[in-house]
């Protein structure tokens, strides 16, 4: 007689571990559109010395654009890949920030990690791997679309510049955190290690010298949480949910490199939210030694240290079905001025010079942060110290494409849209 297939056996337990029955994929656009006005854009002529005004100039341009696709397929595994067009239609002369993407718009990861909640019924451990930001100030680790200035603290460029080398401040890597809530206190933590391929200024390897980056934050709440669960992006106006302080501690550190042979950050930041009241700041104290060889052939052996920080303030109107808020931020870096200090910045890749950045604004939630307008003026401005006219040794100087620039102010209408 031949075999007869026997039925499975429903009640057994599988060896594996299976998909939530309830998986749905979910995916999410994100859009920033910006209008901005720009005026007193300077650039310079190499053959003149000279700084050049340009025309004042309206420019429409996507200033973020993301898809996102996201989901947890096992129960408490959760995963996110974020794709991004960013600047499409952005002016390289409009005083605006970042890189263009101008005529042929590009597509690319911008986020792809993996999130695991280690304890079942608990918020103290989980573990974050993959493409994403470390874990180190708050204005760096918020999202663009929850801000509320017109555009993020300039301070976090040269926070990630020095972190990873790029201002967009991803890089691979593994982050260990959880939150703890007892009552009216809470900590929260962070612990990672990332692959520094990018802290020496290289697209394809962190070079012959080898030293992982380590980065460290606990964040301390009175009041109410600032979060009820875990994750690794924040927001900045509770939208009168909260009454409560958050108190940050950040602190990085990497070893001998190709470029530097030790690189540190150390910086204290804060959020403060009170009904309609949103005040957050923070400065990060930053330090790399290095060495060069002078014109006489000495090896000169230095620390160069330099900061960046911000403070902004907002003020909620509650009227019936949307809300306005009035906003006021001011940003700083403050770098060597010197020509001996200048030089030095230069030979470990670090900014120098100096740059202020004042905004004064309105922001009108029509659905939070899903749906927001935004009117507000940015002024800006820098010094260069020694190194004088043509060169580019900050933000303020530099544009990717064109050299060096004045980057001057705007008059800016936003739209910021999530779907």
């Amino acid at each position: 007689m031949g075999a007869t297939a026997q039925p499975a056996d429903t009640t057994a337990p599988s060896r594996w571990l299976l998909k939530k029955p309830n998986f749905r994929f979910q995916t999410t656009a994100m859009v920033q559109a910006w209008t901005i006005y720009s005026s007193q854009f300077e650039r310079f002529n190499g053959q003149s010395a000279a700084y050049e005004a340009v025309d004042d100039r309206m420019n429409v341009s996507l200033r973020r654009a993301r898809l996102v696709f996201n989901g947890e397929p096992y129960e408490r595994l959760r995963y996110t890949v974020a794709m991004y067009y960013d600047q499409a239609g952005r002016d390289l002369l409009s005083s605006g920030i970042g890189v263009t993407n101008k005529a042929d718009p590009a597509v690319g990861i911008w986020d792809a990690f993996l999130e695991w909640r280690v304890l079942p019924k608990s918020q103290a451990l989980h573990v974050v791997a993959g493409w994403f930001r470390p874990q180190i100030q708050r204005e760096s680790i918020t999202s663009g679309w929850t801000v509320n200035s017109f555009e993020k603290a300039g301070s976090q460029t040269y926070v990630r510049k020095h972190l990873v080398g790029t201002g967009p401040g991803r890089a691979a890597g593994i982050n260990i955190g959880g939150l703890v809530q007892k009552d009216r206190l809470g900590m929260q933590y962070s612990l990672g290690v990332f692959n520094p391929i990018t802290a020496a200024f290289s697209a394809t390897s962190s070079g012959v010298r080898y030293a992982p980056l380590l980065t460290a934050r606990a964040v301390f709440s009175i009041g109410q949480p600032e979060q009820k669960q875990y994750g690794i992006s924040y927001s900045i106006n509770k939208f009168g949910e909260r009454k409560g302080l958050s108190i940050d501690l950040n602190a990085a550190r990497q070893g001998h490199t190709d470029l530097f042979t030790a690189s540190q950050l150390l910086g204290p930041g804060l959020l403060f939210n009170w009904g309609p009241v949103t005040i957050d700041g923070e400065w990060m104290w930053m330090r790399r030694s290095g060495q060069r060889t002078l014109s006489d052939g000495q090896v000169r052996r230095f620390d160069y240290q330099f900061g960046a920080g911000h403070a902004r303030v907002g003020y909620t109107f509650f009227m019936r079905r949307f809300a306005l808020e009035p906003l006021a931020m001011a940003t700083w870096f403050e770098g060597a001025h010197d020509a001996v200090g200048q030089a030095d910045a230069k030979a470990v890749g670090e900014s120098s010079g100096s740059e202020q950045t004042y905004d004064l604004g309105l922001n009108w939630y029509l659905n939070a942060n899903q749906l927001k307008l935004m009117l507000h003026y940015t002024f800006r401005n820098g010094k260069s110290g020694d190194a004088g006219n043509g060169a580019d040794v900050n933000d303020y100087f530099f544009q990717n494409g064109i050299g060096p620039i004045h980057r001057g102010n705007w008059l800016g209408l936003g739209l910021n849209a999530i779907f």
